[in-house]
């Protein structure tokens, strides 16, 4: 077995512990299915096109969300078609999760990027302190990420759908399509279902201890003033 087949093994082995991965719910590219559905491969490279509107276009002045009316009409779509599907309602169509997947994950990305701001996280968690808002007001209508840059994220989108398409079905002549986007699948799935996780867990566990020793810093200097102060009044003078 080529070291090739061995990665493309890699790939499905991660891509199936976050997905159903039914060859016809998944784009075939390059010879190969791709590690995980039309849906997740829609969501995961969103989520890129979301980090990536964050980086350039974030306000960074601005204590507001990312624009919630644009961002919930982004996300929108991928539930009608999920639940509609899911209550057997109607049948979707790998196009229809690609690209629904794909909205959803350009809005998500820089909702949950703002998410990190807000308590009890305050903008702690390692590596991520530079992309989160310094100070959050969630009702603020300053917006951090402004409808305009979400539109921006919308017609990206339109444009990766148009290309993922144009390849999915290939033969094996089209093979670097389908290492391009598995590896940045298999780059999301491990940053969102491990490194996060644990990112998130070391970040909590910081907190609780710091608050713990707060606690403890405080109440011992309160006992140190009681005991100063017991001090001296048995050091005063009786009269």
């Amino acid at each position: 077995m080529q070291w090739t087949d061995q990665l493309i093994n890699l790939f499905d082995f991660i891509g199936n512990l976050i997905c159903h991965q039914r060859p016809d719910r998944t784009i075939f590219v390059g010879g190969h299915y791709l590690p995980v559905c039309a849906r997740d491969t829609g969501i995961f490279v969103g989520l890129i096109v979301g980090y990536l509107l964050v980086i350039a276009f974030r306000n960074k002045k601005a204590k507001g969300p990312p624009n919630l009316p644009v961002a919930m009409a982004m996300m929108l779509p991928l539930l009608i078609d999920s639940f509609s599907q899911l209550f057997g309602l109607r049948t979707s169509t790998n196009d229809l999760r690609l690209l629904t997947g794909l909205l959803f994950g350009s809005a998500l990305a820089p909702l949950l990027t703002y998410s990190l701001a807000l308590p009890p996280l305050d903008g702690s968690l390692p590596l991520l302190r530079n992309l989160v808002p310094t100070s959050v007001a969630p009702d603020s209508k300053d917006y951090w990420l402004s409808a305009k840059s979400l539109c921006i994220g919308i017609a990206f989108s339109c444009v990766l759908f148009f290309a993922i398409r144009a390849v999915n079905g290939s033969g094996s002549d089209q093979i670097l399509f389908y290492w391009v986007l598995s590896i940045l699948l298999i780059i999301m799935v491990i940053m969102h279902f491990f490194v996060l996780p644990i990112l998130l867990l070391i970040s909590v566990l910081m907190l609780v201890v710091h608050r713990r020793r707060r606690v403890t810093h405080k109440s011992s200097g309160n006992n140190s003033e009681l005991r100063i102060s017991k001090s001296l009044e048995q050091d005063r003078p009786q009269v």
